[in-house]
C-alpha cells in the first residue's frame, strides 16, 4: 500500500479526490486529510507517508513554502492545483506530477504508478556489503551478481548501469484496441479498462518471469529471458481480459537486441515487435519467425503462419505467425492492417507488388 497525505484548503477538493482514490486508485490508503499548510506539516512528521497530494494555493503558507519546511523531502509530491503557472517551479521541487483539477482520473491512476516505479537507489553500506558477498562467491561478474542480489526496489541503479549495454531478449508488446476511441466514448469503462489491463499484466509477468519496461497507458512493452515464458504469458494475459469487463487487447512478440538509452529502452527488436502487434485484432496473438522457431517443438502451442509482410523502417520482409490455441483469434490474411508499407499481395511469400 501506498500511505498517503491529502492538502488542500478546500473540502470539496480533498472530498473529490479521495474519491477518485478509492474508485481508481486502491493502492493509495489515504492516511490524512489536512486543510491547511499547518496541519499537513503535523500530519507529516506524524504518519511519515509514501507520498503527498499537495495543493499550491493555500492561505497563510502555500504549498511551495510547506516543502520548504523540510531540509530533504523523505515523501513524493503530486501537485494538484486550479493553476497552470506554477508547473516550472514544482519541477524545481522535484514533483512526481503536477494535476490539475479538475483532476482527470486517467492523469491520476499515471501519477499514483509513478509511485511504484520511483524507488530509492542503494545506500553506501548495502552496496559494500554486496560487493563482499561478491568477492566471497566469486561465481559471476560484479555487475551481473550486483543485478541479481539488488531487490526490484533498486530497479533504477539496475537500467542506469545497463546504459549501452546490450542483451538478448523475447520482447512483448501489448494495446488495447480502440482504446483512444473508447476514452472519446466512454471515459469511465476506458480508464476501467487501462487499470484492470496493467494489472492483470503485472500479475502474469510476476508468474512467468517477465518485467515490464515501458507502460504506455493503453499498452506495455515487456521482455523475458525466455521466448517461451514470453508466450505463456502471453496467452494468460488474453485468457484473463476475456473475462467480464472484458478488454480487447492485441500482444505482439518478437526476440531481438534491446539497450538502454536515457531510461527508454531501445533496439530493432523494439520496433518489429511494435509492428507485429500493430497487425492484430482484438484476442489476437501475433509473433515473428524467430519466436516461432523457439516453441514450433512445443506441442502446448498451436502456431499458424500468416505469411510475409513488410513493415514500415524493417528492411527485410518478416514471417508473422498467430497463436491458434482455445479460446484466440487468428486474424484474416485479407484484412491484416498495421505499420505497413503500402504494398498488395501477389501470394503469401517474399513477393510483392508495389502499388503505383
Amino acid at each position: 500500500m501506498i500511505k498517503a497525505i491529502l492538502i488542500d484548503d478546500e473540502v470539496h477538493c480533498i472530498d473529490t479526490l479521495s474519491i477518485l482514490l478509492s474508485d481508481y486508485c486502491p493502492e493509495v490508503e489515504v492516511a490524512e486529510k489536512c486543510l491547511s499548510a499547518k496541519k499537513g506539516i503535523e500530519a507529516i512528521e506524524k504518519a511519515k507517508p509514501d507520498l503527498v497530494f499537495l495543493d499550491i494555493e493555500m492561505p497563510v503558507m502555500n504549498g511551495f513554502e510547506l516543502l520548504e519546511q523540510f531540509k530533504q523531502i523523505p515523501f513524493s509530491v503530486i501537485f494538484t492545483t486550479s493553476y497552470d503557472q506554477y508547473a516550472i517551479k514544482a519541477i524545481h521541487f522535484s514533483a512526481l506530477d503536477y494535476l490539475l483539477k479538475p483532476v482527470d482520473p486517467k492523469e491520476l491512476i499515471k501519477a499514483v504508478h509513478k509511485v511504484n516505479v520511483q524507488k530509492p537507489l542503494p545506500s553506501v553500506e548495502q552496496l559494500r556489503t554486496l560487493m563482499e558477498q561478491i568477492q566471497i562467491q566469486n561465481k559471476q561478474s560484479s555487475l551481473e551478481k550486483i543485478f541479481s542480489m539488488l531487490d526490484k526496489n533498486f530497479a533504477p541503479l539496475h537500467q542506469t548501469a545497463l546504459q549501452n549495454q546490450r542483451r538478448l531478449a523475447a520482447i512483448l508488446f501489448t494495446d488495447i484496441v480502440g482504446y483512444t476511441a473508447m476514452m472519446q466514448q466512454n471515459e469511465e469503462q476506458a480508464v476501467i479498462f487501462f487499470k484492470r489491463h496493467i494489472t492483470e499484466l503485472q500479475d502474469t509477468l510476476a508468474i512467468h518471469r517477465g518485467e515490464m519496461l515501458n507502460d504506455y497507458g493503453d499498452g506495455s512493452l515487456s521482455v523475458f529471458a525466455s521466448a517461451t515464458d514470453a508466450v505463456h504469458c502471453a496467452i494468460e494475459i488474453q485468457i484473463r481480459l476475456q473475462a467480464k469487463p472484458v478488454v480487447p487487447l492485441r500482444v505482439g512478440l518478437h526476440i531481438g537486441e534491446i539497450f538502454f538509452e536515457e531510461g527508454k529502452i531501445l533496439g530493432d527488436g523494439v520496433n518489429v515487435a511494435s509492428r507485429i502487434q500493430s497487425l492484430g485484432k482484438e484476442n489476437t496473438i501475433l509473433f515473428s519467425s524467430e519466436i516461432y522457431d523457439k516453441i514450433k517443438n512445443n506441442p502446448k502451442f498451436k502456431p499458424v503462419s500468416l505469411g510475409y509482410y513488410e513493415f514500415k523502417n524493417v528492411a527485410k520482409p518478416i514471417e508473422v505467425f498467430a497463436l491458434a490455441n482455445e479460446g484466440l483469434i487468428v486474424p484474416s490474411k485479407k484484412n491484416m492492417e498495421g505499420k505497413l508499407k503500402k504494398k498488395s499481395w501477389i501470394n503469401f511469400s517474399f513477393l510483392y507488388k508495389e502499388k503505383k
